[in-house]
């Protein structure tokens, strides 16, 4: 009898390391929710993780909006099963000097790039936690230097690092940065 493949939620899945991480796990046969607000880039990624024999299932989102969020995470365990490995990766930013930038930017930023991961990781614990199972990735530069591994272990990678995982659960096995 063969293992369920892995269901993997990736946000800012359209383009970037949300795309290329959507063909990694499409190799190794996992059902992925594909995560963003652009349909074009998603039916790409979409496209390329098929091309690689793997499933893959478009939901645009946009992830600074808390209930399209669970919708999303509802949807995709309608559809491929239980969650697996939750990641967090949208995020946005403006590229302006500070002094240019208006008050509705510096609100985007914050509702994507902070609150997007706030959405994602509830969305993600609501159904983990039950199970007492599951992984959550927040990929970002700024959460660069520490990974915890099964509770309450904390652990610090040798090199730093751009992602941060939360992993839970009865099956732990090591986690190591990347």
């Amino acid at each position: 009898m063969s293992a369920r493949a892995e269901v993997v939620v990736i946000t800012g899945a359209s383009a970037g390391v949300g795309r290329a991480t959507a063909r990694k796990f499409a190799r190794h046969g996992a059902r992925i929710g594909l995560l963003a607000r652009g349909t074009d880039g998603l039916e790409a990624a979409r496209r390329e993780v098929e091309d690689l024999r793997s499933k893959a299932l478009v939901v645009p989102t946009d992830v600074a909006n808390a209930d399209q969020v669970e919708s999303a995470a509802a949807q995709i365990e309608a559809e491929f099963g239980q969650i697996d490995i939750w990641i967090n990766n949208a995020m946005t930013s403006v590229f302006s000097p500070i002094k240019q930038m208006t008050a509705a930017e510096f609100q985007r930023v914050t509702e994507v790039t902070y609150l997007g991961y706030v959405y994602g990781t509830l969305a993600a614990l609501k159904r983990m936690l039950p199970r007492d199972r599951g992984v959550i990735v927040q990929v970002g530069s700024a959460l660069a230097y520490r990974v915890f591994r099964c509770r309450p272990r904390i652990a610090q990678p040798s090199t730093p690092s751009r992602v941060f995982a939360i992993r839970f659960g009865a099956n732990c096995s090591t986690t190591t940065a990347t």
